[in-house]
């Protein structure tokens, strides 16, 4: 088994998104979510670390643990691949006039796959079109 750290991890843990190469794992720390393909962790990270980069200035924060909240990277997170969801969704809705609604990931590797297929690689995705649903993301409060 491969044992990757999956790096949308927070995006699975109340399964609000899921991810088919997502398998749980118990580490010392305790639950934990792990990828099953070396390339999509690698994808995955590569995708996270460019919304970093661009998301991470829109809230004034920057790429450290102790000085930015968690719901920063949350929003960068959940925000980050809904947008991307929905900039791949819009080449189907062109087709048929219909702007697409999404509010959930069902498949974070599948998404990858076809943002990699319509930009040809992870680098070449828009990703300053991606800031808005990171900044507009609402992280919903516990009950």
């Amino acid at each position: 088994m491969i044992d990757c750290k999956c790096c949308f991890a927070i995006t699975l843990i109340k399964e609000e998104f899921a991810c088919e190469q997502a398998q749980l794992v118990t580490r010392r720390a305790g639950p934990d979510t792990a990828c099953a393909s070396e390339q999509g962790s690698q994808r995955c990270q590569q995708l996270y670390d460019q919304l970093k980069l661009v998301g991470l200035p829109a809230f004034d924060a920057e790429d450290d643990l102790l000085k930015t909240p968690a719901s920063v990277f949350s929003k960068i997170q959940f925000g980050g691949l809904l947008g991307l969801a929905k900039i791949v969704a819009e080449d189907v809705s062109k087709e048929s006039n219909r702007q697409p609604m999404i509010e959930r990931v069902e498949n974070i590797y599948q998404l990858l796959e076809q943002a990699v297929s319509r930009y040809e690689s992870v680098s070449n995705i828009p990703y300053p079109e991606l800031v808005d649903s990171m900044t507009a993301f609402k992280i919903k409060r516990k009950r």
